[in-house]
């Protein structure tokens, strides 16, 4: 499993379906079979099985293990990872004001080099323990390392220059009063 996956524009489509993000939640966590899985979330057997599919066909969900249970064997399926990022370029915004492109790109650049950082977890996750503690475990040693380069404190003070020189604009003087 994965800290991060960057997701493509189908893995984006399923990820926004609202019953997606608690299956894919429900899989993070732990482990399960569709059987209990369905129990849990209350959905007919057939229709779980269907969206696992999909998921499955975009590389979210994977089958984990199995069980013997009689002379069947019940697979297992987990999330491929505990948290899935939208690339930027799928929204890329039209900006118009300089300061604003300025800001934003540095608030882009800061962002990626965190998912890159957060990537490098991924070859260390315990096989023991509690995923999402881990999750945030190493979201928060990517956040301290981004943020004590003197390099990006130089950028968020170039970061909120630009801010401000947007919002001190004429546009903004009734609120700024």
């Amino acid at each position: 499993m994965k800290i991060v996956k960057i997701l493509d524009a189908k893995g984006t489509i399923l990820v926004s379906d609202a019953l997606n993000q608690i299956i894919l939640q429900k899989l993070a966590a732990s482990q399960r079979s569709i059987t209990e899985l369905s129990r849990e979330l209350n959905i007919p057997v057939l229709k779980l099985w269907r969206r696992m599919q999909q998921l499955m066909k975009a590389k979210l969900v994977e089958v984990s293990g199995a069980e013997k249970v009689g002379n069947l064997d019940k697979k297992l399926y987990r999330a491929t990872a505990l948290r899935f990022d939208i690339p930027q370029h799928f929204f890329e915004p039209k900006l118009t004001d300089p300061n604003i492109q300025a800001a934003f790109g540095i608030y882009v650049k800061i962002q990626n080099e965190m998912t890159a950082i957060l990537s490098t977890f991924d070859d260390c996750m315990p096989k023991e323990g509690d995923p999402t503690d881990f999750a945030v475990y190493a979201l928060m040693q990517a956040f301290v390392q981004i943020f004590e380069k003197s390099f990006t404190q130089e950028k968020i003070q170039e970061m909120k220059q630009n801010l401000e020189n947007f919002y001190n604009k004429p546009l903004f003087q009734e609120l700024n009063r």
